[in-house]
């Protein structure tokens, strides 16, 4: 013990306070690189190899043909489905928690088709509904979820004071229909 304490002291006269503040700073540097370092570096390897899966991945998708896919006029609903989509909205905002007490109802034909293909029917709505955010952001979400040929055309919030939870909304739908030639 007494040997290896006497070399340690020599060496820290040879090196001097320059050369054992370098030591020091090396062994720090060291432990810093086995520590932090290297788990990154390991860490970065394992998320290279997983782009390399997501990438063959997405290059065997793309490699399938891309299958035809129908005139999406013709899968719209007739006209007459336009009445029991209006009776789903209704069914929908009761269910979360409100009526769409007053609305506002046009139907126009949409220009643009064919002689020979399906004719378009728009069918525009306005609500006035008096609900929360968290109920309205669900009724939308579900209601452009059940109907694929609904459209959110524009919102409108009001809040009569900054403490009322309930907002005063303004939904402007339009709902597409398939009309008979």
């Amino acid at each position: 013990m007494n040997s290896l304490l006497w070399q340690m002291r020599q060496w820290s006269r040879r090196l001097g306070g320059a050369g054992l503040l370098g030591s020091a700073l090396v062994v720090l540097a060291l432990g810093l690189f086995f520590s932090l370092v290297k788990p990154l570096q390991h860490q970065s390897k394992q998320h290279e190899q997983q782009l390399e899966q997501l990438r063959a991945a997405a290059q065997t998708a793309t490699d399938k043909p891309i299958l035809a896919t129908p005139d999406p006029i013709a899968t719209l609903p007739p006209g007459s489905s336009a009445a029991a989509a209006l009776g789903e909205l209704e069914q929908l905002a009761h269910a979360h928690g409100f009526e769409l007490t007053r609305g506002q109802y046009s139907v126009a034909s949409v220009n643009g088709a064919a002689a020979n293909e399906t004719r378009l029917a728009r069918w525009q709505m306005v609500f006035q509904v008096k609900s929360d955010y968290p109920a309205l952001h669900a009724f939308v979400a579900a209601a452009l979820e059940r109907l694929p040929n609904l459209v959110l055309e524009e919102v409108k919030l009001k809040r009569e004071r900054i403490e009322d939870e309930a907002l005063q909304t303004e939904l402007r739908f339009s709902l597409f229909v398939g009309t008979a030639p």
